[in-house]
This record gives C-alpha cells, structure tokens and sequence, in this order.
C-alpha cells in the first residue's frame, strides 16, 4: 500500500470506529437526524441508469458531488461506469484514494496548492481536469511538469450558464491549441455542461435547450478536430437531461448523479427512479395538529423543493435550524419519539451535512458508508503528496 492512501485509510477506519457499531442494528434505533440510504432500491437506479444508457454513444461517468461517498462511486464503477466525475480536486483525491481508477474534475483547478496536488495525484490515476483560461493552463502545465505527470484535459465550454467556460468557439479553439502544445497535458475533448436545462420544469422546453446546447458542443468539438486536434471527449449532462443529452450520438459521457439517490426536486423533472436517500427524523413536539420534527435545514437539504413526509401529503409550512414544521390533520398518528423519514429537497446539498450514510435492506443497517471529500482537513484529512 503506497504511502499517499494512508491519511484516507485511516480517516475511513476513525470513522468506522465511531459509526461502525450501528451495523446490524434496526434502523429505528439510530440516532436522529441521520442519513439512510434504502441499498436494494439504490441499485435498481445504479442499473436503470445503465439500461437507458444501453445501446447509445455515451458512457456513464457519474458525478459524486451527489452522494460524496467512494463506497457509492465504487458500485457505480462496478456496475459499468467509465469512472467518475467530481467537483474538486479533494473530492478527486478520495476518490483514487478509495481506488477509483478514472476522475474528471468538473471544475477548472485554481491555486497553488490544488495544482500542485492535482499533478501529484495524476501520478495514481487518470486525471481529467477542465480548463477555460491560458494562465490556468500555463500553471496545470508547469506543475505536471514538475511533478513528472500527466493530465487529460477538457476545455471547458458555456453552453448558456454564463458561469465558468470558454464563451465562444473560436476561444475554445484557441484553448485547444495552448494544450495541446503544453507539456505534461493532453487535450481530450470538450465539456458543455447544460446546467441552465435542470430548472426548467418544462419537459419539451427542457428538451429543446438541451438539444440546442449540445449541437452548440458537438460544433465547437467539430472545430477542433478539423484545426487538428484531439477532440475525441464531449462530456455533459445531467440527472434532469440523462434522456436527452444522454442519447445525443455526439456526447461521449454523460455526468448524470443525483439519479443514485433521487430527491424531491429531481423527481419532479425525471421519470423512471426512485427515492432511496430519506433522512431519519423524531417527533420532537406536537401542538394540535402541528408537529414538529428534529431535522431542520442543518440536517437536510431544502434547495428548489421543500422536503417532504415520505407517505404523506402535508406540505412543510418551514424548516428551522433543527426544526421541521408540518402541519397534519387530527387522524395523523404521531407521538413524541416517533421516527418518520424526510424525501430530501435537494440531495447534493443533504449529503454534505452528514459524517455517515447508513446503507439499510429493509429495517436493518447493513453497512456504514463515511461522507469524506469535504475538503482536505476533513475528519484528519490532511492530504499530504510530499511522499507522493
């Protein structure tokens, strides 16, 4: 076992020490709030996913920002994924720590220091990193070089969030070219994410920004490879689009994640999964027919969509700090202490409010699974590629 996987081992086994003993236990004897994750139903979307993906151009290479956990990542991978994607190179880190062995960081890598881990960890796995600006490529190229590595490369295209990437194409080939000539990078394609798509609760709407935005990539991937350029890679998409950009013949890997998961805002958008990430809450007060749960905004997500009372209608009237308020009707049953779980109004923004997710099959905990890249100090992270 070389030495740079030793701080996320060892941070994995202080967690299991901590969380560990919950294996094999009822769920309704866990703490509240906590984060559950129903396993059998979890791999009914992993393997939906890869049903629809069957048969089309694209490949799956998810993205773990959702659940931030290697454990999910690694099923993932071993049902048929490519690899995976993530936010940051933290994220990134864990990710081959835990043995994931093909990463895109979404996002462009800006700073010292995360560059100078960035070319270290190119060392262990096939890192790709999307890049929008010339010193950001100057910088990448300097610290492969230095690091004696080597990193995939996407450049980064808008395709209408107006927020990171290369705003035209003809910007997008110039980029193109710099890394191309660069050392210690290789140029690999494209990447359009079509955020501005997710929102839209339209489904035609959605289908006609979706379709628009990737023609804009496929042309500007076009460009390149006519200048040249290696430009095998389009990589985009999402859970709100996997049915559209996931069945363009010119997208070669599709980011989909929250579908592993789901949520109450996801739900709403996408057909054909389910929910499997609830979070475990306790009746904490009731006063006439409102009752008041003891899993607020610090343990839940509630970004686009209120979260809602899994088997009921009631709609939240808000959620506090560590309080959630519903108000019910005089037939609803509930008693100080009851457990009752929460659908996740968004679950990206869920997850990272937790240490664990308890992996449940029916009303056991059959595994604990650590929620680790939040950043590298997290629980003793200290990610250290001097010895790299």
């Amino acid at each position: 076992m070389s030495d740079w996987r030793r701080p996320w081992l060892q941070a994995a086994e202080r967690v299991q020490d901590m969380y560990g003993q919950h294996r094999g236990t009822p769920v309704e004897s866990l703490q509240t709030p906590a984060l559950i994750v129903d396993l059998p139903v979890m791999r009914r979307n992993i393997s939906a996913m890869m049903a629809a993906l069957d048969g089309q151009v694209a490949r799956l290479r998810p993205h773990t920002k959702v659940q931030k956990s290697p454990d999910i990542a690694l099923l993932q991978v071993e049902a048929g994924a490519i690899g995976v994607t993530v936010a940051t190179i933290w994220e990134a880190a864990a990710m081959a720590a835990a043995g994931v062995g093909s990463i895109l960081v979404t996002n462009e890598v800006v700073g010292a220091d995360k560059i100078r881990a960035a070319a270290a960890l190119a060392g262990h796995t096939d890192l790709v990193i999307a890049v929008d600006n010339p010193g950001n490529i100057a910088d990448l190229s300097a610290a492969m070089t230095a690091a004696g590595t080597q990193a995939g490369i996407l450049v980064d295209l808008d395709v209408g969030m107006a927020r990171c990437g290369a705003r035209s194409p003809e910007q997008a080939l110039e980029l193109g070219r710099l890394v191309h000539a660069a050392a210690g990078l290789e140029l690999r394609g494209v990447q359009a994410y079509e955020g501005h798509c997710m929102l839209e609760p339209d489904a035609g709407t959605r289908l006609r920004l979706a379709t628009e935005a990737m023609d804009y990539a496929s042309s500007v991937k076009d460009l390149l490879r006519a200048d040249g350029l290696p430009a095998e890679v389009l990589s985009g998409g999402g859970t709100g689009t996997y049915n559209i950009t996931g069945r363009n013949p010119a997208v070669t890997e599709l980011q989909a994640g929250s579908y592993v998961f789901m949520d109450a805002f996801h739900g709403n958008l996408v057909p054909g999964f389910e929910v499997s990430l609830t979070v475990l809450t306790s009746v904490l007060a009731r006063h006439g027919d409102t009752v008041i749960f003891d899993a607020g905004r610090k343990s839940i997500g509630i970004d686009f969509v209120s979260p809602p009372l899994q088997g009921y209608e009631y709609e939240a009237r808000y959620f506090a700090e560590e309080h959630a308020l519903f108000d019910t009707d005089p037939g609803f049953r509930a008693e100080l202490g009851d457990k009752m779980r929460l659908v996740c109004g968004y679950a990206p923004s869920t997850v990272n409010l937790h240490d664990v997710i308890f992996a449940v099959e029916g009303d056991e905990v059959v595994d604990v699974w650590p929620v680790f890249p939040r950043g590298p100090g997290h629980s003793g992270f200290r990610w250290s590629f001097d010895t790299a």
